[in-house]
């Protein structure tokens, strides 16, 4: 079941700086929590290593890739195979490549990292680097949950749950998936709403999904706005209401959840009009025309991409042209394009 679903160093900066930091150090930590270091890697090795975490966390992406590269290749050190594996995921510094992304992850989960494992699962199952192999990537979720990975369940569960390349399980999906969730997990309590919205028939449950859902729009997740917003106009669950929609719409957009950007947009120009005037409020008129240009540059849909010109084209006849300096600012602000 799929998800309905980068940046240079400017004034940017203090942002990219801070995830930068963030992903070598929370990150990286976390994705070692309870590995034990292999016998031969020694201090020196280890001071290697804090001196590559520092210059990465400081932006100096090719002096920290030439040191992370150097201690993945000897093949002692996992930290560095992982980290280099991010380097080409995310693009730091170079062009992003997920096939040597996911080559340098393998490399990094048959040394028994967990993240690692995760990610490798991915890897499989999307068939980025290899041949696409459900088989492989679920004994690797399962690998990476066993080990302490818990929303690894989850992936493991998708395959479960729709049955490719192994045999479907609905029931073990969702109870496979259900403790992470319970235990707060955001990634996991938007699989258990995806599974009860969109799951095999004999496990669909709205209301289900719809608690699961909002457990995980409490801790302002983008997906779960959009999901909650798109149950309500489908009229999924009860007591529909246009305007609790545009708003959970818009509350995904504004954390540029991509698909939210055409819903959003959508909502807003078809807004009822002013019973005085017969126009749309200028508020809405103003937000329609920024997300459905959101939508417009960022959407990879190609039949979206086309309402949302389609629906431009509306907004342009009524909209003040004294506007639209202003409003595409807002649009490239958002999208950080300025």
């Amino acid at each position: 079941m799929k998800n309905h679903h980068t940046r240079p160093y400017s004034i940017e900066k203090t942002i990219q700086a801070f995830w930068i930091i963030f992903c070598a150090a929370t990150f990286l930590s976390n994705a070692f929590a309870g590995v034990t270091p292999s016998a031969d890697a020694t201090l020196n090795d280890d001071q290697d290593l804090q001196t590559a975490q520092s210059l990465l966390a400081a932006g100096d992406y090719g002096n920290a890739f030439d040191q992370y590269r150097a201690a993945a290749v000897n093949g002692r050190q996992p930290l560095a195979q992982f980290t280099l594996a991010l380097f080409y995921q995310n693009g730091w510094g170079r062009a992003a490549d997920r096939e040597i992304a996911c080559e340098w992850f393998e490399q990094a989960a048959q040394n028994n990292i967990p993240a690692a494992q995760h990610m490798t699962g991915l890897c499989f199952e999307e068939g980025v680097h290899r041949p696409a192999d459900p088989v492989a990537a679920a004994q690797w979720f399962q690998k990476a949950a066993q080990a302490g990975h818990l929303n690894s369940y989850c992936h493991l569960g998708n395959l479960l749950m729709t049955g490719n390349g192994i045999a479907k399980n609905p029931l073990q999906a969702l109870e496979l998936c259900r403790p992470a969730a319970l235990q707060g997990s955001t990634p996991a309590q938007l699989w258990m709403g995806k599974f009860y919205l969109y799951g095999d028939s004999s496990v669909r449950n709205p209301q289900e999904a719809y608690q699961w859902f909002l457990a995980a729009a409490q801790k302002q997740s983008a997906e779960a706005f959009y999901h909650l917003g798109m149950m309500l106009t489908q009229g999924v669950i009860s007591g529909h209401d246009a305007e609790q929609a545009r708003q959970l719409f818009e509350q995904a957009a504004a954390l540029k959840y991509i698909p939210a950007y055409f819903q959003a947009g959508k909502h807003f120009f078809t807004t009822e009009a002013d019973a005085a005037t017969s126009l749309l409020p200028a508020a809405h008129l103003a937000k329609a025309y920024v997300w459905i240009s959101a939508a417009i540059q960022r959407s990879m849909d190609a039949e979206e991409v086309a309402a949302a010109r389609a629906i431009r084209q509306q907004i342009l006849v009524v909209m003040p042209p004294t506007w639209l300096a202003e409003l595409d600012r807002k649009v490239a602000q958002h999208l950080q394009l300025d």
